[in-house]
């Protein structure tokens, strides 16, 4: 096995493992077992469990990050409903929603780690990218607010409430087989129907 392979698939088999058992129920034994390498190679390439671990949402986080950066810039249609805050949101949910179907073990890993104590390894080494999310949401609702007066103030609390609510559908469509009667499509209107639930609340 080359050496940039063998990296790849210590990253690869980390990433299952996370994703399944969690930073805490994952050894470094498991990883190196199912990658088929030796535990001074793991070592070589990441230093420790912690270095694997970083370097997963290293190589994984920006999959999402970039193209969420390229959604949360507020452009202001206020005269079209479809293509202001309405359709800036859905094409945010599709975002998170695409990523997941092609992403899954990697967003799995992220909804175990978000709810993960805070004390704990797993919370540490990924609270950086939580916030980095979080701060481009607020971005998005901050800049709308500028358009929209009765969303002033309220850029954190919005952001931290939409990623919920995306977080609940993706949740149900990770819980559930493909073909079950209740799980979501995580399509275009899908992500209507949520935004939809979503901005009830804003202009209520």
């Amino acid at each position: 096995m080359g050496t940039d392979n063998s990296k790849n698939v210590i990253l690869e088999k980390a990433l299952t493992l996370f994703s399944g058992h969690g930073y805490d129920g994952t050894g470094i034994q498991d990883i190196t077992t199912a990658a088929g390498v030796t535990k001074p190679t793991l070592y070589y390439f990441f230093g420790s469990k912690d270095g694997l671990f970083e370097a997963v949402w290293e190589i994984n986080f920006p999959l999402l990050e970039t193209p969420l950066q390229q959604c949360c810039v507020y452009e202001n249609h206020i005269t079209d409903y479809k293509n202001d805050v309405f359709g800036q949101l859905v094409r945010i949910a599709l975002v998170f929603f695409h990523y997941v179907q092609q992403h899954g073990d990697f967003y799995r890993l992220m909804m175990e780690t978000v709810y993960a104590p805070p004390e704990s390894k797993s919370a540490s080494l990924s609270t950086a990218y939580f916030r980095r999310m979080y701060a481009l949401l607020e971005q998005f609702f901050t800049g709308a607010a500028v358009a929209h007066g009765n969303m002033a103030g309220k850029a954190l609390p919005f952001a931290i409430g939409f990623l919920a609510q995306i977080n609940a559908y993706i949740a149900t469509w990770l819980a559930l087989r493909e073909g079950e009667a209740q799980r979501p499509n995580l399509d275009e209107a899908c992500a209507q129907q949520l935004v939809k639930q979503f901005m009830h609340g804003i202009f209520a």
